[in-house]
């Protein structure tokens, strides 16, 4: 179980869930800019990686989830950094998705700074997020990533990388951030 459990969390890993939600956003609201949003993902992941990799590999961290809360401010800041780069190389407040990645950024910063008594699960939070925003998009696709909520909850909590009231509260953050997007969308 422990190996599923794995597999699950790798596939519904944030850096998938962000990509795939940018790429059907963007195909879907502005198909000319698919490339340069493939391009900005390319890289800000592989930033995003080097640094997990170089952290977990010296030593620093001792999962590559930043599995201790301590491990996650300078995370969350170069997840801040890598966002508002990926914003401006879209084109800023002219980006079809700028208020999508605006609100993913928001709630990171929500996430950081709850991360002082709570570490909320990202990955939770990503798929909570993703699965409310894309519904204008696609339907078929926001009730297919909420119904994965559950087993991406049980991944987490089975390869013990979370509390029950982290993985609650993941869940939580990205629905409301979700919402608030569509609310102003």
């Amino acid at each position: 179980m422990t190996r599923l459990a794995r597999i699950v969390s790798i596939a519904l890993h944030p850096f998938a869930v962000f990509a795939a939600l940018a790429l059907l956003a963007t195909w879907r609201v502005d198909p000319d800019a698919l490339g340069r949003t493939a391009l900005g993902l390319v890289a800000g992941v592989a930033i995003v990686a080097v640094f997990i990799w170089q952290r977990r590999r010296g030593g620093h961290w001792e999962t590559v989830d930043a599995s201790r809360r301590q491990e996650r401010p300078l995370l969350y800041a170069l997840l801040l950094i890598v966002a508002g780069g990926y914003w401006l190389w879209m084109g800023g407040r002219g980006s079809a998705t700028s208020t999508g990645v605006l609100a993913a950024a928001l709630m990171l910063c929500a996430a950081g700074l709850a991360n002082r008594w709570i570490k909320l699960s990202l990955h939770m939070a990503s798929l909570a997020f993703a699965g409310v925003a894309v519904w204008p998009l696609s339907p078929a696709v926001s009730v297919t990533a909420l119904l994965a909520l559950p087993v991406l909850g049980w991944s987490r909590l089975r390869l013990a990388r979370h509390t029950w009231p982290e993985t609650i509260g993941g869940t939580a953050l990205g629905l409301a951030t979700g919402l608030a997007l569509l609310a102003v969308g």
